[in-house]
C-alpha cells in the first residue's frame, strides 16, 4: 500500500532559501551603495541644508539691498549688519560697511554673497557652490 505523504521536499526548501537570499542581496544592494537609499537621503539632508543657508544669505542681503536703496545717503549699515547677524542665527558671518559681505560658516564655508552699498546699490546673490 501506498502512502499518502503531504508536506514540503527538500528540493522545494533549498529553492526557496535561494530565493530568499537573492531577495535580501537585492534589498541590501538597494540601501547602501553609491546609488543606495541611504546614500540618497543623505545627500538630499544635505543639499536642503544648504539650500536653506543660501536662502537665509539671499534673504538677508535683500533686507540690506531695500535699505541701501531706501536710503542712499545713509553710509553707516551698522544696524542692518547687526540686524542680519541676529537673523542668521549663526549660519554666516557678516563683514563690511562700504561692501557688505555674508558668508557661510563651517560646513558651508563656500557659500558668501555681498550688497555693494553706495549711490547705486548693487546685490551679488549668494549660491551653493559647484560640486
Amino acid at each position: 500500500m501506498l502512502k499518502n505523504n503531504k508536506g514540503i521536499t527538500l528540493i522545494a526548501l533549498v529553492i526557496t532559501i535561494i530565493v530568499l537570499l537573492i531577495l535580501a542581496g537585492v534589498s541590501i544592494a538597494m540601501l547602501t551603495g553609491d546609488n543606495g537609499i541611504l546614500t540618497q537621503s543623505t545627500n538630499a539632508r544635505d543639499e536642503t541644508a544648504e539650500a536653506e543657508v543660501v536662502e537665509r544669505i539671499n534673504m538677508e542681503l535683500q533686507a540690506i539691498y531695500s535699505e541701501a536703496l531706501a536710503n542712499p545717503s545713509k553710509t553707516n549699515f551698522s544696524t542692518e549688519i547687526s540686524n542680519a547677524e541676529d537673523n542668521l542665527d549663526g549660519y554666516a558671518t557678516v563683514s563690511g560697511t562700504g561692501t557688505i559681505t555674508i558668508t557661510g560658516v563651517a560646513p558651508y564655508t563656500g557659500i558668501s554673497g555681498s550688497v555693494t552699498v553706495g549711490s547705486s546699490a548693487s546685490i551679488n546673490p549668494a549660491t551653493v557652490p559647484a560640486d
